[in-house]
């Protein structure tokens, strides 16, 4: 299986969330190509629709996002491996996610919930996984709207984890916490590679905050706190 892990931290290998990416990749028993966007050269899409209308689905721009883009065409898997940035994608990321409306198509169709999209891989013919983190606990209210993009991208059945309290794994006084989930998350990799997708049983335990909302927040507080005086 040819994998493309795109590592959207600024933190590079040092990101929590390329943690948690590393060991659904154990599990899936798969070597990956990376792409790390901050070290890339992407400019911001034009809107100059060349893609569409003149080069036949190649961006006119010259830099570091045509050849990522051929990556994610070339890939069997795509691993996004996005920490949360203010409810979104990190803006070195986003700017790829921008480039590839050349993978899509100017023609619209209507899915079966009455919403128009063009075609492309938001039809879900590109095999996606989602690793996120972020450093607030609760999935719902802090990855809607990265959850919403990448759904209407690549697909509504992608399979995401989505970890929220992703502080604990920075902390060395965690380990008895994080480790259980790391090994769960290499499960992921491995119902991935036998089914496609992560059994709900599964699901439902990443889903899980690894500490209750208000202890985590007690927690980071006092972490917080003592860096900052």
């Amino acid at each position: 299986m040819k994998v493309l892990v795109i590592n959207a931290s600024a933190n590079k290998e040092r990101s929590t969330t390329l943690k948690l990416t590393k060991a659904f990749l154990e599990g899936l028993g798969e070597k990956a190509d990376y792409i790390t966007t901050i070290d890339m050269q992407i400019k911001p899409c034009r809107a100059c629709y060349a893609c569409w209308f003149k080069t036949k689905g190649k961006c006119v721009q010259k830099d570091d996002a045509t050849m990522i883009i051929d990556k994610i065409q070339e890939a069997d898997l795509v691993i996004w491996s996005i920490p949360l940035y203010a409810y979104g994608v990190p803006s070195h990321c986003k700017a790829l996610m921008d480039r590839t409306v050349s993978l899509n198509s100017p023609m619209m169709y209507v899915d079966n919930n009455g919403i128009a999209h063009h075609h492309g891989y938001e039809e879900g013919t590109k095999k996606t996984v989602l690793i996120s983190t972020a450093g607030l606990p609760n999935i719902k209210g802090n990855f809607d709207g990265l959850l919403f993009q990448m759904r209407h991208m690549y697909g509504n059945d992608i399979t995401a984890i989505c970890c929220a309290e992703g502080s604990l794994f920075m902390s060395p006084n965690t380990q008895d916490i994080v480790t259980p989930y790391i090994e769960k998350v290499k499960q992921a990799g491995q119902e991935y590679k036998e089914n496609g997708r992560i059994s709900n049983e599964l699901q439902q335990y990443l889903d899980t905050l690894l500490l209750p909302t208000e202890a985590f927040v007690n927690t980071m507080n006092g972490i917080f706190d003592k860096l900052m005086s």
